[in-house]
């Protein structure tokens, strides 16, 4: 076989007559339209929640907006996917040029790109310049930033190329068989792999580094170990949903390609792959802005149980220690001495005063008296805290 046959365009599917269609164009048109609809109407829900959870600090920084834009657009790029499918589904004698093609392909990478530089942000975010210093924070941005500007670089020059195949008379197919055949998909695809693979292995890091800081712990209020948990938890899902599933379905794409299925599957699972990174992304930022927002409210007009002491004083001396209750509330009890004369008898009579105040207001006091068979104060203090 020589090479101009080996690299023949497949020939085109005939028009079908009017007011039908073949199954051969209705059956791929509806695969993409059920997958990029699905994911379109996920994502209305999705950018709604992203502004209801996030916080107003959350919404100052340049990750959330990298965010939006993200979902924007996937957003665009499922209403084109939804309108060539439904284009090629009703109108099959005029279908629309490659441009619409390439468009949508342009989005899609850009879109996995832009995904893949907030994972970088957020890696950024685990592993500050502050902490780490400047040599290791280098050296752990080195690697992402370098696959980020060789990703860029190699789809620039692959839409070049797509953009000269589509000039020709058959500029759908040459386009189909410049989209399989030439490495840039492979290349993009491999840097996904490495890069999300590099990603994960940080945050696993950084997760596993947190929990052993947890378990060494000498002391700890249960609010404060609760608030680790929660964002343990946090850190677990965004490593699972943006950093591991994407570089699985990346393997994936590597080995439908190399096994030379046919491009309609490929598209498929490309498709899905950059969808559930957005929604991965994007939910990684609802979770982090639930978890701040949660934080804000129950520091705002409440006190972490623990935080609240019951201080007791004997004539002006500190009693036995700390006694705590609930959110808030301070409750100060005073021990003095009288004495009190029956009978030409003097019996001393210990007077309790409780205070209880809110917020540095007082709301009541309450004064017991009257306590003679006590005579050793100390004793009288131990009986009433073992009570």
């Amino acid at each position: 076989m020589s090479a101009s046959n080996a690299t023949a365009p497949a020939p085109a599917i005939p028009i079908a007559p009017p007011g039908t269609n073949f199954l051969a164009v209705i059956a791929p048109s509806l695969r993409s339209l059920v997958i990029g609809h699905t994911f379109l109407s996920i994502f209305v829900p999705l950018i709604l929640s992203l502004f209801y959870f996030s916080t107003s600090h959350l919404r100052r920084r340049a990750v959330f907006w990298l965010n939006v834009l993200a979902i924007v657009l996937a957003f665009a790029a499922g209403i084109m996917i939804d309108a060539l499918a439904i284009h090629s589904i009703l109108s099959p004698q005029s279908p629309w040029g490659a441009a619409m093609n390439i468009a949508i392909g342009i989005l899609g990478a850009w879109q996995s790109i832009l995904v893949d530089f907030i994972l970088m942000i957020r890696i950024v975010s685990v592993y500050p310049l502050h902490r780490v210093g400047t040599t290791k924070f280098g050296f752990i941005l080195a690697l992402p930033v370098a696959l980020k500007l060789e990703r860029i670089i190699n789809m620039i020059v692959f839409i070049k190329v797509l953009a000269d195949a589509m000039k020709g008379p058959n500029g759908n197919e040459v386009i189909e068989l410049t989209w399989g055949s030439t490495p840039y998909l492979k290349i993009e695809w491999f840097s996904q792999i490495v890069d999300n693979a590099y990603a994960s292995a940080c945050f696993l890091l950084a997760l596993q580094a947190h929990r052993h800081q947890r378990s060494t712990a000498v002391t700890s209020t249960k609010s404060n170990v609760s608030s680790l948990t929660a964002k343990l938890r946090t850190i677990f899902w965004i490593a699972i949903s943006n950093f591991v599933i994407p570089t699985l379905l990346s393997i994936a794409q590597i080995i439908v390609v190399y096994r030379a299925v046919d491009i309609l599957a490929i598209n498929d699972i490309v498709l899905v792959n950059t969808c559930v990174a957005v929604i991965g992304v994007v939910f990684a930022t609802v979770w982090a802005g639930a978890l701040q927002r949660r934080e804000s409210s129950s520091a705002i007009g409440a006190t972490a149980v623990g935080d609240v002491e019951h201080s007791a004083t004997f004539s002006g001396e500190p009693g036995p220690g700390p006694m705590r209750f609930a959110p808030r509330d301070t409750t100060t009890t005073t021990f003095s001495m009288r004495s009190r004369s029956k009978g030409g008898i003097e019996d001393p009579v210990v007077v309790v005063t409780d205070t209880l105040s809110s917020g540095g207001d007082k709301i009541g006091q309450n004064t017991i008296s009257s306590v003679p068979e006590y005579r050793d104060y100390a004793k009288y203090m131990g009986q009433l805290h073992s009570t």
